[in-house]
């Protein structure tokens, strides 16, 4: 069930934004789409610096151009995050907000409101306050607004990599290295104990189904074993699979199946079907976002465990599945992870690229029934935003 929350001041206002955001931003730039008086998401991109000759009329159409693609958004309202002080000085970044306003007011755009958040108070924009900027602890203090998730971090913190146990780490390790030892039938394969042997020979056994693999990682609540992780690290290094597990935590089953089937063809010359593809590009059927989320969830786990050298392939795919949520911010942050492993890893390339140049899914701006594009129905749990 969604959380009713109604902001009738400015303050009320700037306690709420942080909850869309599912951050407290820092140097930020927030968007708050509206549609009819209810807002339907936000936006968060890094503020340019002025003293670097930002231009802002570019950011500004940019911003707005992003917000008018979110489904029947009729209104925004913006948030300057700073960390510059505010008292004694002019409001900072004005002439990014000016150029939000204009722009707003070209697409059709209502502006509800601009404030601006610095380190030693808040303000507004259109109504500069005759006292001066007002206490941050005005916003702190709302307390008839509903309980809401701690969101006490940066946009950055999110992106850090969960801990983990070293024991765990080091048995994905000795079993990634025992699979690839069976693998190579190299003479440290060949002389393992026959406990260890049998593992190994469990998780090759897994990957002779991969759709199956990457369903059970998804599919339940519960914690996802060494060895589950381990078929997952040592699918995510390798592309083809990896575009599997991908495209099917985007859709469902039969698309795992279906993209597993067509990558076989393909390695035999046949052509990869379109539709199959259209995902990876933030095209085409609409994802469950639980699902995709459940899937960045545990795939940072598996990074987390798998060994340095191997790590590149298991970032990436946090780095795609961040940016297939919306968290462009994130992406960028796992796909320069990953390249600091791999300089020439393709995905994490492309993710890069798309997140610098503001690309995102063509789903994060709609809302629609959810589709499988294998053509199967739909899959299982919430509309797509």
């Amino acid at each position: 069930m969604s959380t009713i929350a109604r902001a009738g001041s400015p303050a009320e206002f700037l306690a709420l934004v942080p909850h869309l955001l599912g951050c407290t931003p820092r140097r930020s730039l927030a968007v708050v789409t509206f549609s009819a008086g209810r807002s339907l998401g936000a936006l968060r991109v890094d503020l340019p610096d002025p003293d670097a000759g930002a231009d802002v009329e570019s950011v500004a159409s940019t911003v707005v151009g992003l917000a008018c693609k979110v489904s029947r958004t009729d209104a925004i309202a913006v948030v300057v995050y700073t960390d510059d002080r505010l008292t004694d000085t002019e409001t900072p970044h004005r002439a990014l907000v000016d150029a939000l306003s204009a722009r707003a007011d070209i697409c059709g755009l209502r502006l509800i409101d601009a404030l601006c958040v610095g380190s030693d108070g808040w303000d507004s924009y259109a109504a500069p306050s005759a006292d001066g900027p007002q206490a941050l602890t005005d916003i702190a203090t709302v307390l008839h607004l509903p309980p809401m998730p701690e969101v006490g971090n940066d946009q950055f913190a999110a992106a850090e990599l969960p801990p983990v146990p070293p024991s765990e780490a080091t048995a994905v390790y000795r079993l990634l290295s025992d699979v690839e030892d069976l693998l190579s039938r190299s003479h440290r394969g060949k002389r393992l104990p026959a406990r260890r042997r049998a593992a190994a020979a469990g998780v090759l056994d897994d990957l002779s189904d991969p759709p199956a693999v990457f369903e059970a990682f998804v599919a339940s609540a519960a914690p996802v074993d060494v060895r589950g992780m381990a078929a997952v690290a040592f699918s995510l290094q390798r592309p083809a699979l990896r575009d599997v597990a991908l495209m099917q935590w985007a859709g469902d089953l039969a698309t795992g199946d279906a993209t597993y089937g067509a990558q076989s063809a393909y390695a035999h010359g046949s052509p990869f079907p379109e539709d199959l593809a259209r995902p990876l590009w933030g095209e085409g059927a609409h994802p469950d976002p639980p699902r995709l989320l459940r899937a960045l969830d545990r795939c940072r786990h598996v990074a987390a465990v798998t060994p340095l050298a191997g790590r590149a392939g298991p970032l990436a795919a946090c780095a795609w599945l961040a940016w297939a949520t919306g968290q462009s911010t994130h992406a960028a942050t796992y796909a320069a992870r990953a390249l600091e492993v791999d300089a020439d890893h393709g995905l994490a390339r492309i993710v890069r690229a798309m997140a610098d140049r503001g690309r995102l899914p063509e789903w994060v701006f709609e809302r629609g029934p959810l589709t499988s594009p294998a053509g199967t129905g739909s899959s299982p749990g919430s509309q797509g935003r």
